[in-house]
């Protein structure tokens, strides 16, 4: 088997093991369809580890979906101010909590997308949780260097 590609983002639950076995299944079915329909995308190791023509995404989070839209219409852009907020400076509990209040608060898609790429990395075990009123809820995750994924990010694309 090829090398496996991973996600650019940490997901609670992702499938990202047990990608051959669900591969095995899927190269059955391709024979008979083009494309792969996923409802719980997640972090997307399923869709970037086979080979269909066509790819329809989805998912319930709202957040996830629309970074995976706002990465595909503008890659470089989207990276390059990701990028910016992956410094030391940011890598403390206080910076994290305020920038998941600026998430919360915020009600603009890009900003949001690229607050929930940070918090994705920085946050506690890659989780992604909400409370009943929509807020994000994850605490600060305490690594020593987060790690950047750019590179999984264009494989995305």
């Amino acid at each position: 088997m090829q090398q496996k590609s991973r996600a650019f983002l940490k997901w609670a639950g992702g499938k990202y093991s047990l990608v051959e076995n669900i591969n095995a299944r899927l190269n059955q079915a391709s024979k008979h369809a083009d494309t792969l329909v996923e409802p719980f995308v997640g972090a997307g190791s399923v869709f970037l580890n086979s080979d269909f023509k066509h790819y329809i995404l989805n998912d319930i989070n709202a957040d996830l979906i629309n970074l995976y839209k706002e990465l595909k219409s503008s890659p470089d852009e989207l990276i390059s101010d990701a990028k910016k907020l992956f410094v030391d400076l940011n890598n403390h509990a206080d910076a994290y909590y305020e920038y998941r209040v600026q998430f919360n608060q915020s009600r603009d898609v890009y900003e949001r997308s690229i607050l929930f790429l940070y918090m994705n990395r920085h946050g506690y075990n890659g989780l992604c949780r909400y409370n009943l009123k929509g807020i994000f809820n994850v605490p600060f995750g305490k690594y020593k260097k987060p790690y950047f994924p750019e590179k999984e990010m264009y494989f995305f694309v």
